[in-house]
């Protein structure tokens, strides 16, 4: 599961499933809360157990200019 935080900017929430999308991961499930002091949490849990596919997620997530943190949960 990743808990990431993003800016509550227009087409944030859909780059970051573009990124998904576009490494083929298969999302399980996605939370999106309402925007906190201008972040919003989106909480996703992807469908694999190749832990260099998910260290590569983190690192394309990090990239993006919409996504301020990243955390990793079990």
């Amino acid at each position: 599961m990743l808990r990431i935080d993003a800016v509550a900017m227009p087409l944030a929430v859909a780059r970051i499933a573009l990124i998904l999308a576009h490494r083929q991961f298969d999302v399980r499930t996605m939370d999106v809360a309402a925007p906190v002091d201008g972040l919003r949490r989106i909480t996703i849990e992807v469908a694999t157990a190749d832990e260099i596919r998910v260290r590569q997620l983190l690192a394309f997530l990090n990239r993006s200019p919409d996504v301020v943190r990243v955390v990793r949960g079990r």
